[in-house]
């Protein structure tokens, strides 16, 4: 009888404080954030056959609504704008071409995270949609450049819409009932072409990779 109480009063020692935690949860409400945010944006092209390249460096701004479906997971869309491209390397002094691609782009993600209110860690991840609105091109040292760098530089984007996928990890920092910070990296990775890849063209692929990091405010409702 005195080994079963003192096993007793032991589990009730070690349970006590994870039961106080648990009454300490608050419940969970679902909710509406609204933000902003903005950042750097490095981009690159997988060219087939392959282009020798620089990384691109643009940016991008944009808006973004996130409801909060369960505690730990929410929904977020995006409404981005952005400058990206690729930028091509060549061995002579003073020679170069860079193309420049604007975009709307609109990224519908999950948001997972965990943590305290005050301080989070999250990863976003979901498919990216987008339309490019323009293009334009800078180039110096045409005369170092082969029949084939001129002609590629002569080809306008063919298909406008862009599709892939992305996501990343980031921080995310609360500030008050209603504020957020949040620090975030991410990856994209598009399937999509901005050329033809008929058999008969000189580029089988011309799909884009972005990368860059980025900083976010929203206001939870």
């Amino acid at each position: 009888m005195t080994t079963f109480r003192v096993i007793r009063t032991t589990l009730l020692f070690l349970l006590c404080p994870l039961l106080a935690q648990a009454q300490q949860v608050e419940p969970f409400h679902q909710a509406l954030s609204i933000g902003v945010h903005g950042g750097v944006l490095a981009s690159r092209f997988s060219f087939v056959p392959s282009v020798s390249q620089r990384i691109h460096i643009g940016n991008m701004a944009g808006l973004k609504i996130r409801y909060d479906v369960e505690r730990g997971a929410s929904l977020q869309l995006e409404a981005n704008y952005l400058t990206s491209g690729w930028r091509e390397k060549y061995d002579a002094a003073g020679t170069s071409y860079t193309r420049d691609i604007t975009y709307i782009e609109t990224p519908l993600l999950a948001h997972l995270y965990l943590g305290s209110p005050s301080t989070r860690v999250f990863v976003n991840a979901g498919p990216f949609i987008g339309y490019a609105l323009s293009e334009t091109s800078s180039v110096s040292g045409e005369a170092n450049m082969s029949e084939k760098d001129l002609a590629r530089h002569a080809l306008g984007i063919k298909s406008k819409f862009f599709w892939g996928l992305g996501g990343g990890p980031g921080l995310s920092f609360g500030l008050g009932t209603h504020h957020r910070l949040e620090l975030e990296g991410r990856f994209v990775y598009g399937f999509g072409n901005i050329w033809s890849t008929e058999r008969t063209e000189p580029y089988v692929q011309s799909s884009e990779i972005r990368f860059g990091g980025f900083l976010s405010y929203l206001f939870r409702f």
